[in-house]
């Protein structure tokens, strides 16, 4: 079986703010399991969007019934990969685990586009999948409750880092 998580939120930010945000969104006061965050490739295509594909590493904790296997925390490599077209004002991205493919696969697409009097909607899809034989079903609803619980946090996350550059440039703050 193969969990799915779905979402949308629209934040109080233009475009512009909410894209920037995006790639200037570690470190952040909501995002303390993220240990680093490298750019691997950044290019401006023949179509003039920026594709830009980065390295995060995070720092995760385990389910009780995974740590007599795999200890109580878990670092875990992450591939990001994006796509911001400026003409269309949309943003997309990819994210996935590179390790730790076994216990758990965790692929996330959002969608990051210009809504109605200067805000920004965002719609996002994730997908959890385990191929740990005896574990895999636990495993997936694990992640997902997991991920589900810690949503707000993420949004919380970027709407602290839109207002900061928004405050950085004399703009007004927003609050959603």
């Amino acid at each position: 079986m193969v969990l799915f998580y779905e979402t949308t939120h629209e934040y109080n930010h233009d475009f512009q703010t909410a894209s920037l945000a995006y790639f200037n969104r570690y470190p952040n006061p909501y995002a303390k399991h993220v240990l680093s965050t490298d750019t691997i490739e950044q290019y401006i295509d023949k179509d003039g969007c920026l594709r830009v594909t980065r390295l995060v590493v995070k720092r995760g904790r385990l389910p009780q019934f995974i740590k007599p296997f795999l200890g109580s925390n878990l670092d875990s490599w992450i591939i990001e990969k994006s796509v911001t077209n400026p003409k269309s004002n949309t943003l997309l991205t990819y994210s996935a685990n590179v390790d730790h493919r076994k216990f758990i696969k965790v692929e996330e697409y959002l969608k990051y586009s210009s809504s109605e009097g200067s805000k920004t909607l965002v719609e996002g899809k994730v997908k959890f999948s385990s191929n740990l034989i005896g574990f895999k079903q636990r495993i997936e609803e694990w992640s997902h409750r997991r991920f589900s619980s810690n949503i707000n946090n993420t949004r919380e996350g970027l709407k602290y880092v839109m207002n900061r550059l928004q405050q950085a440039k004399g703009w007004k703050v927003e609050n959603s």
